[in-house]
């Protein structure tokens, strides 16, 4: 067991140790070998193919005996197959609220079968075809099969869900931030005993890692994998017409097999080259060395090459779970909490959510944060953040304050004098202008035309309690 988590699985392999029925593996090992060739090698993805194509099979082999080849399934079977698959993704799930509420589980395996029959009813047309014997006469599963079964309640729960965990990191993220390059500060300023590990500075080493890892997730908006995989040649330098120099970070493909590259900033510039500065001095070179990457994730080694993330207490590149850590840790020390009072234990991809919220509340276009973050189409931004639409508000400003002119006349609109300033400030010395934060789903109509006082879906602000 401990030798198969370190290599890739064949579709084989994979078919087995999911337990696919005997009478499904030779069609299920054929889509997983199909797929690889054609479509994706992702590892991860043929792992939850083939766990998905297991509950199916396992399902039909104990609720419909009588159905011995695929090319027999028909659509009410997986019509009976839908709730089955609820109930049984309850008993399976992990983590807070796990058997209450239909989760992503279940729509999952169901999303996968419904791939799994649409990819062999086109491939079994192809001439000589090895999936014509395999292949039903009809596809079972269509995209209106899924309706009417509490998914859009599910996406809808999902929604609100990630949208209170944006308005929470909003608000906690510049605490966990100022922590980190605090520690990280009073780390440098602090004398630097040798450790009994031998190895001087270690205070400091681990605070900046710290400090680094959050804000190269932060300031990039990347996902983990991709941040354990860059190296100094990602780093590109290209020059505008007229000279001026501008730098680039290559970002290999991860999720979608898609490459894209982002600018890198000011801020960003100095969090590579401090994390670059601190590579070399671990190892007392002038340039960072190159060194061998397992990739946990499709279980098979990377090429050796300068990879940034290196060098944190051994000479080795840090591990997807390392990073994790660190964030975690973090958080925690920070007593970061949910606008309910649960601690907020952040992840690394709560901080691509970061960087789409303050690019999104900065004007930023969504099809450019799109560019950024590798999204496939732009709905997935507008998830990650509780927008108003700029324009929706100005138009909205500019109604209000012609109808104010009309009511009260130019005169309302004078600035006031230092006696009636004195008088209103003295009124409002005990309010908290910015009490309430929204928490309307994302893309949700507000009802009152963005007037929060009074409206039962404003959440009011601990700070201003």
């Amino acid at each position: 067991a401990r030798h198969s988590r370190r290599r890739r699985l064949t579709a084989s392999e994979l078919v087995e140790i999911a337990r696919v029925p005997a009478g499904f593996r030779q069609v299920a090992i054929l889509y997983l070998e199909t797929y690889e060739a054609r479509v994706s090698g992702v590892y991860r993805t043929l792992r939850h193919k083939s766990i998905a194509l297991a509950h199916f099979w396992n399902y039909m082999e104990d609720k419909h005996p009588d159905v011995k080849h695929c090319s027999t399934i028909l659509p009410r079977h997986v019509r009976d197959y839908i709730p089955y698959a609820v109930a049984r993704a309850r008993t399976v799930q992990r983590g807070p609220g796990a058997g209450e509420e239909v989760r992503g589980t279940a729509y999952s395996w169901l999303i996968e079968l419904r791939t799994f029959f649409s990819d062999i009813c086109a491939w079994a047309t192809e001439p000589d075809s090895p999936f014509a014997p395999f292949a039903p006469r009809t596809i079972p599963i269509t995209r209106h099969t899924l309706v009417g079964h509490g998914f859009e309640k599910a996406r809808a729960r999902t929604r609100a869900r990630i949208t209170a965990t944006v308005l929470d990191l909003e608000r906690e993220m510049p605490k966990i931030r100022a922590l980190a390059l605090q520690r990280w500060k009073t780390a440098m300023a602090a004398p630097k005993p040798l450790t009994s590990r031998g190895y001087p500075w270690s205070d400091e080493v681990d605070s900046f890692w710290d400090w680094a890892l959050l804000e190269l997730l932060v300031q990039s908006g990347l996902r983990i994998e991709e941040a354990s995989e860059l190296t100094t040649l990602d780093i590109l330098k290209r020059s505008l017409s007229d000279g001026r120099i501008y730098y680039l970070l290559h970002i290999k493909p991860s999720k979608f097999d898609r490459a894209r590259v982002i600018p890198i900033g000011d801020s960003l510039g100095r969090v590579l080259a401090e994390i670059i500065r601190h590579v070399k001095r671990f190892y007392n070179s002038a340039f960072v060395p190159v060194c061998d990457h397992w990739d946990l994730q499709e279980k098979r080694p990377r090429p050796p090459a300068p990879y940034l993330l290196q060098g944190i207490r051994h000479p080795s590149t840090a591990g997807i779970q390392t990073i994790r850590t660190r964030i975690r840790e973090l958080s925690i020390q920070a007593e970061a909490r949910r606008s309910d009072g649960s601690p907020l234990v952040l992840l690394p991809h709560d901080c691509r959510r970061v960087f789409a919220s303050e690019h999104l509340n900065n004007n930023v276009p969504v099809h450019v944060i799109q560019a950024l973050l590798g999204h496939a189409s732009p709905e997935t931004v507008m998830i990650y953040a509780k927008l108003y639409p700029s324009k929706l508000i100005e138009e909205y400003r500019k109604t209000v304050r012609g109808l104010y002119n009309a009511h009260y006349g130019e005169e309302g609109l004078k600035n006031p004098t230092r006696e009636e300033w004195t008088a209103f400030a003295a009124s409002c010395n005990l309010r908290d202008m910015g009490t309430h934060l929204c928490a309307l789903p994302t893309g949700e109509h507000c009802p009152r035309g963005l007037v929060c006082l009074g409206c039962t879906h404003a959440q009011p602000k601990k700070s201003a309690v």
